[in-house]
């Protein structure tokens, strides 16, 4: 089910944006040239937020470990083989919203141990 993340104005091309959606931790990507895409908000390396990482308007890098995922795609490309989970983003009249229900964030060794808006 669609539930409202964020209207489209707070978002800027080149940037990124977090969001909580039914309790979970969601990135909303804008990569330049590209369209808004969401993903899980944790690091499937080392079950981190991504909320403070960094975005050249292509590429995401984890603040605590420096792997980078596509912003296009989640895939990691500088790390090891894996990506983050992408949920269904949709915009009507100007309201982002997104569906993370039935989609699991990927880790490596297996989700986190804190419940909620970490999974």
């Amino acid at each position: 089910m669609y539930e409202k993340a964020c209207d489209l104005s707070e978002l800027i091309e080149g940037k990124y944006d977090v969001a909580v959606v039914n309790r979970t931790l969601c990135l909303v990507v804008w990569p330049e040239g590209g369209q808004p895409r969401a993903f899980q908000g944790m690091c499937p390396h080392a079950k981190e937020p991504l909320a403070d990482a960094r975005f050249d308007g292509k590429n995401l890098e984890c603040h605590h470990h420096d792997w980078q995922f596509d912003g296009t795609t989640g895939k990691c490309i500088k790390g090891k083989p894996c990506s983050l989970a992408e949920y269904p983003l949709k915009v009507e009249e100007g309201v982002v919203f997104i569906d993370v229900a039935g989609i699991e964030p990927n880790y490596l060794e297996g989700p986190p141990k804190q419940p909620g808006i970490m999974r």
